[in-house]
């Protein structure tokens, strides 16, 4: 082969390099797009947790621990005259922020 025939043989396979290069950076990058948002999700659903099957201390843990921790700090500096009273309405008014990650599990 001349020369200039081998140079042009280079030339046409270094596009179809080229090409196949930007095909596969394509590909790949959807499917990192794809893994992402698959990870993000996973990430905001939390897991199903069948309540009626955990142990005490998880099921407690799970269900009743975060709001008494949170009340409990809010009664600390709080210090109402009527601390039952102060508790029960705490944790009546901001049960609705607790209650959402679980109420489903329970049911299923």
């Amino acid at each position: 082969m001349a020369d200039s025939e081998l140079s042009q043989t280079e030339s046409a396979n270094e596009g179809q390099v080229g090409t196949e290069s930007i095909a596969a950076t394509a590909v790949s990058s959807e499917s990192v797009q794809k893994v992402m948002a698959a990870d993000k999700d996973s990430q905001t659903k939390k897991p199903r947790v069948d309540l009626q099957n955990l142990p005490t201390r998880q099921y407690l843990d799970t269900t009743v621990v975060p709001i008494l921790l949170q009340s409990l700090s809010a009664l600390v500096k709080e210090r109402p005259p009527d601390p039952i009273d102060y508790l029960a309405a705490y944790l009546l008014k901001n049960k609705s922020q607790f209650e959402q990650g679980w109420t489903q599990n329970s049911s299923s």
